[in-house]
């Protein structure tokens, strides 16, 4: 019997009613994640249990073969629960389905044990490789491995003459730093990689341009949409997703201590009665349904293109979505603003939820799919017609 018989896929509902059962424990343990500055066990355990992890996964590994709009939406679910949760399950998820993009023996290696070969993967700054007597050395020292903590596998990047190459590297053969001490993001456990002369055998590298291609080895194998797609429009999807659940539950925070919370020099007995904390919350919600229509026309955008072969975006089409995911970061960093200067000083308390999800956002704001002005400066040239002036698949 194959593998796919043996797996009942889940549809898109019941795929985020499984998510949404765990967001009450994400909160419960969101202190415990950052303390640690990694995901607690029980929450991998629950998240395995749920099938999260293979999500992206091809149904001949095992795998849900599921597609765009359910990844994106467990993203922002779990960001209700905790972000440093769903930011590093986003790219813990992405990175099986970049691993089924490799050549079959790659495939049957990661894959012998099932259909969740959890890998990191970084590309900052680019390693360097040489080519030696059946593959290549490669030294360098890698940051902002998300996801690394509970990896087996790790996807580094590596220069090698004019070709970057995606070298696949098993963890515990190469250092990893704790060097992850940051303001908001601290679960992820983001931490430093360093090799040094370390050998790859040929057939675990691949060209990054042929992985990131619509046209990759596993397109070949596989006959999901999803993974002809090119590679750059799903790692663009993570940290807005993140962004909007995360301020969607800081909202939902917000809303209930108004219902309660007596403010000083107000006559009112509780901030829900007042006038202008009505018209705030009025505010807010508008900002979150501008950011969730930005947010959604970037995935109708993203997802009109896989019904292309090749499934790749027009410069207009590019433009347009990572305009809308700016553009959804930018309403969800106002509505946040405004949450926070109307929730008073115990807002700042480390045991109040709000104070991390400001410092959680603060750090998503400033990831390269939603630092507005380079984003705003590409936008501009792919909406007038006038080239991008840097490589499209990077942007």
């Amino acid at each position: 019997m194959s593998t796919e018989a043996l797996v009942a896929t889940p549809t898109h509902e019941e795929m985020i009613a499984r998510v949404d059962a765990i967001v009450p424990r994400l909160r419960e343990r969101s202190e415990e994640t950052e303390r640690i500055r990694r995901i607690p066990d029980e929450t991998i355990d629950e998240l395995k249990e749920a099938g999260v992890f293979q999500m992206l996964a091809p149904k001949s590994v095992g795998g849900y073969g599921m597609g765009l709009e359910t990844y994106v939406q467990v993203v922002r679910r779990l960001a209700r629960g905790c972000p440093s949760t769903a930011w590093s399950v986003g790219y813990l998820v992405e990175h099986v389905w970049m691993l089924a993009r490799w050549p079959q023996k790659v495939q049957d290696e990661v894959f012998a044990k099932g259909p969740t070969p959890l890998a990191a993967a970084t590309g900052s700054p680019v390693g360097v490789a040489e080519k030696v007597s059946g593959g290549y050395s490669i030294s360098g020292r890698w940051s902002f491995a998300s996801g690394v903590m509970h990896s087996e596998w790790v996807l580094l990047a590596a220069q090698y003459k004019d070709m970057r190459l995606q070298c696949l590297v098993p963890l515990s053969d190469v250092e990893l730093l704790d060097v992850w001490h940051t303001s908001g993001l601290r679960g992820t456990g983001s931490n430093d990689i360093v090799a040094e002369n370390f050998f790859v055998p040929e057939y675990r590298t691949l060209d990054w341009a042929l992985l990131g291609a619509a046209d990759n080895p596993g397109s070949h194998i596989h006959p999901e949409t999803i993974v002809h797609v090119p590679i750059a429009t799903l790692l663009n999807m993570v940290a807005p997703a993140a962004t909007l659940g995360a301020t969607e539950y800081a909202a939902e925070l917000f809303r209930e201590r108004m219902l309660v919370r007596k403010v000083k020099h107000t006559t009112e007995s509780r901030q829900a009665d007042a006038p202008l904390a009505q018209a705030r919350f009025a505010r807010i919600s508008g900002l979150l349904i501008t950011a969730r229509l930005h947010w959604e026309e970037a995935v109708r955008v993203v997802s009109a293109s896989y019904e292309r072969r090749p499934s790749t975006l027009t410069d207009s089409e590019r433009a347009r979505y990572r305009l809308s995911l700016a553009l959804c970061g930018e309403a969800s960093a106002e509505a946040l603003r405004l949450i926070m200067t109307g929730s008073g000083g115990n807002a700042q308390r480390l045991s109040n939820p709000l104070q991390r999800i400001q410092r959680d956002v603060n750090v998503l704001l400033n990831h390269a799919t939603l630092t507005v002005d380079p984003i705003m400066e590409q936008a501009g040239r792919g909406l007038l017609g006038l080239g991008f002036t840097i490589p499209a698949e990077l942007f």
